[in-house]
């Protein structure tokens, strides 16, 4: 059947329409858009972004570190809060380009600003830094007192190695930004210092470097007069000079070198020990002064409750350097009511002074390294004249003999008192002590004899005879150790174990453990009746000594533990 002729233009319109609509979806079939925005292909399914926001930023190479953090961890912050996505690739020898890419120009920007947010924090770096292995004890300090100081002061992370790198030298770890780690090895290199220079005076034992710690010290050249009975007139001319025939620079048995600190009267006085502990103490003293010089250390340590017994820093009026004390009583002040004062006892001196509790501040537990070095004595086998042979000695407030203060004046000339002059002491005789705090342990008071070179430079002047021929003293009349108990007789060696009776007529040949370094206590004195020369062997006169004198009695041991602090 043949199409009508009307049909045919029909059809033929019908077939370009097709055509058409044809060629148009095939020329946008393969390009759709989807939910997101994105291009989808219509057959295949899949997706080309649209062009997003992009930000660059170059970084050095020093930097990329921070950016990525420890682990990935700053990275993975970043693109989680932003949902922006970062990338660095290579842009030079000494940087890279970081890339940024986000859904939004907003989360763009946010990354980019918390990106150099990181970059603009310091490095947090490790270096090393080589010291002498003598020197670690002082950058530690006191239980580590001193390490975590630097810390503190240099806000880095710094530790010594565990092994030492060799036998001389030791490693310290650094760890903080470049100025944490500038600082920390300026602080290391003071400590240092510090420990060259306190080896080069303890090196030199012939450097004095004291001062005298009264501000008018006695002189020796021009004797005390002597007082007289009757009103007579006084004695002015200089007396005669007690010599003992004695080598004075090989040591006798027993006999030690001390310095005589402070005095209250023949019966009392305090000595130090001569020895490297002496440079110690004056390294120590000057530490002090200088830290408790500074306003910010004074408020650092401020004194809030004071109490008995408590160890603190104080200032000597005398000299106004600062020095370890004691709190021994605390007492109204008379001129302010209301208010108190404190009474401090210097226990590397045995001197006391009153001072105002805002004075006074807590004591840095380094400045407690070394031992008090004050030791409490009596000049034996003297006693004050004008005692009667049948009366006991008078006491005073404070259980000490009454001396005039003529003679106590003599003595202090004689003994170059805080002068810093060496002497020679001897322990021979023991007796009681009472502590001024209650509850508070002390040991028997050593008396000793103290000996000055004579004018010769040869031999040596008893100290205690020239006060009995001066007229200011006379032989005591008592002894001494019939004021200690069995327990203390037997603490001290001075009882045989049977009868409780003590040997006096033997001589004490050697005090020994009086040791050069400050780790041993600069008041324990232990005698053994056995003297030992420079060389470490038994000297050959002293040992033949001994044996005359083990022959008609039993040699007696001595020791002495005597405390520096009451």
């Amino acid at each position: 059947m043949k199409p009508s002729a009307p049909a045919i233009p029909l059809i033929l319109g019908l077939s370009l329409l097709g055509a058409s609509g044809a060629y148009l979806y095939m020329l946008f079939k393969k390009r759709r858009s989807n939910a997101a925005g994105d291009l989808v292909d219509f057959f295949t399914r899949s997706t080309s972004k649209q062009d997003a926001p992009v930000a660059e930023i170059v970084i050095p190479n020093s930097l990329i570190p921070l950016v990525i953090g420890r682990k990935g961890y700053t990275l993975q912050h970043i693109q989680q809060s932003t949902g922006a996505s970062i990338n660095f690739v290579d842009h030079d020898e000494s940087s890279q380009l970081c890339r940024i890419q986000g859904p939004s120009q907003a989360a763009v920007e946010k990354a980019k600003e918390m990106v150099l947010k990181e970059t603009s924090r310091p490095i947090t770096i490790t270096e090393e830094v080589i010291v002498p292995q003598a020197a670690c004890g002082k950058i530690l300090g006191r239980c580590g007192d001193e390490l975590q100081e630097i810390c503190r002061k240099s806000m880095a992370k710094v530790w010594l190695e565990g092994r030492a790198r060799s036998e001389t030298e030791r490693r310290v770890m650094i760890t903080g930004t470049a100025s944490q780690i500038k600082v920390a090895k300026e602080l290391i290199a003071q400590k240092v210092r510090e420990d060259h220079d306190s080896k080069k005076m303890l090196a030199d034992p012939t450097r004095q470097t004291r001062e005298p710690r009264i501000r008018t010290p006695p002189t020796s050249s021009a004797p005390t007069p002597v007082p007289s009975d009757g009103g007579m007139k006084l004695n002015t001319t200089s007396p005669k000079i007690c010599v003992e025939k004695r080598n004075s620079s090989s040591f006798a048995a027993g006999q030690m070198e001390v310095f005589v600190s402070t005095i209250v009267s023949p019966s009392k006085f305090y000595v130090q020990l001569v020895g490297p502990q002496s440079t110690e103490l004056d390294l120590l003293v000057l530490s002090m002064t200088e830290y408790y010089n500074q306003n910010q250390n004074r408020e650092l340590h401020r004194l809030r409750k004071p109490y008995l017994g408590q160890i603190v820093a104080a200032e000597f009026n005398a000299d106004n350097k600062w020095y370890r004390a004691e709190i021994s009583a605390i007492l109204p002040n008379e001129y302010k009511p209301g208010e108190v004062v404190l009474d401090l006892f210097f226990v590397d001196y045995g001197d006391n002074q009153y001072t105002n509790p805002n004075e006074v501040y807590e004591l840095k537990p380094d400045f407690l390294a070394l031992r008090f070095q004050a030791i409490e004595c009596f000049l034996a086998r003297v006693e004050p004249t004008q005692q009667s042979n049948l009366m006991p000695a008078p006491a005073s407030a404070t259980g000490e003999e009454e001396w005039d203060p003529v003679a106590v004046t003599r003595f202090e000339e004689l003994t170059y008192v805080a002068q810093w002059k060496k002497i020679v002491s001897k322990i021979v005789t023991y007796r009681n002590s009472k502590s001024p705090l209650h509850g508070r342990e002390t040991s028997p008071i050593p008396g000793v004899e103290l000996y000055d070179t004579a004018p010769n430079g040869m031999d040596q002047i008893n100290i205690a005879q020239q006060l009995i021929a001066e007229g200011l003293a006379r032989p005591a009349s008592s002894d001494r150790l019939d004021e200690l108990s069995r327990s203390q007789l037997f603490r001290l060696g001075l009882t045989n174990g049977t009868d409780g009776s003590s040997s006096q007529s033997s001589s004490i040949d050697k005090v020994d453990d009086v040791s050069a370094s400050s780790s041993t206590s600069a008041s324990t004195v232990i005698s053994s009746g056995v003297h030992i020369n420079g060389t470490g062997q038994t000297s050959p006169k002293v040992e033949q000594q001994q044996q005359q004198q083990q022959q008609p009695q039993q040699s007696v041991r001595y020791r002495s533990l005597a405390n520096g602090a009451h």
